[in-house]
């Protein structure tokens, strides 16, 4: 019993460290909230954005979309919210403003039909999502583990089929866990979305200065990244359209 008692507590402990949050992040917070309260909004921008520097924070992304809005930049408040979004996609305070955002921009795209197993499977394995994987994953091998641990403690055949189905399975769901995880860190560290960020930007036939202009884009859109070459981006929209545009015109989702 006390192997059990032992590795119950460690599990425990290992929990109450996933839930705890740092005091200088709540800190930032509150002082941010304060100043977008009070309509200081650029010193509420500041405050998101020492935060969102270095965290995966749902409500810093999606209140700095929001104190962008009120400053009356669009491009960096979609471009947060879309962060958030990556955050957080099922988020229903977050769908209203973004379709309010988008209501601003001029360009008018309508998306190809694309299959709902493909949203869904996107949604499973958004960048927010990757704290839970790592979590479950963590925890189900934990619990694997400590079951082949208290087997060997074991002399009845029964507890020992059962303990060893337990660990079997514990292990097995955790590999798939593992396998959600490492699909969600690469959509962290490798974006292929972006966000125009100036006014007006003239989409290119190729990535030359003799390229010739094959449409116009407007501060607030977003695109698809199909390949980088120096300065350069290829881009695609969400009609099927693809040209190319500077970096430089971009920001990165």
């Amino acid at each position: 019993m006390k192997p059990f008692l032992s590795a119950l507590l460690i599990l425990l402990s290992i929990a109450s460290l996933w839930t705890q949050e740092p005091a200088a992040l709540e800190s930032a917070f509150e002082a941010a909230n304060s100043a977008y309260s009070e309509a200081r909004y650029e010193e509420a921008q500041a405050g998101y954005e020492s935060i969102v520097e270095g965290h995966l924070h749902f409500e810093s992304e999606f209140n700095l979309g929001n104190a962008f809005f009120k400053q009356g930049n669009l491009g960096h408040s979609i471009l947060h919210y879309e962060r958030a979004k990556r955050i957080n996609p099922s988020n229903s305070d977050l769908e209203s403003n973004l379709i309010l955002a988008n209501a601003r921009v001029i360009d008018r795209i309508e998306a190809l039909p694309t299959a709902g197993i493909e949203d869904l499977w996107e949604r499973i394995l958004s960048p927010g999502r990757y704290p839970m994987w790592f979590r479950l994953m963590i925890g189900f091998w934990t619990l694997g583990f400590v079951a082949f641990g208290l087997r060997m403690w074991q002399n009845a055949i029964g507890n020992r089929r059962i303990l060893g189905t337990i660990g079997t399975t514990a292990l097995s769901i955790g590999v798939v866990c593992m396998s959600m995880t490492y699909g969600a860190s690469k959509r962290i560290n490798g974006s292929k979305e972006a966000i125009v960020m100036v006014d007006q930007a003239n989409v290119l036939s190729e990535p030359s200065a003799a390229a010739s202009t094959l449409f116009v884009l407007h501060e607030g859109t977003k695109v698809r990244i199909l390949q980088r070459v120096e300065a350069q981006w290829e881009i695609a929209l969400a009609n099927g359209n693809v040209g190319w545009l500077p970096s430089s015109d971009l920001e990165e989702i």
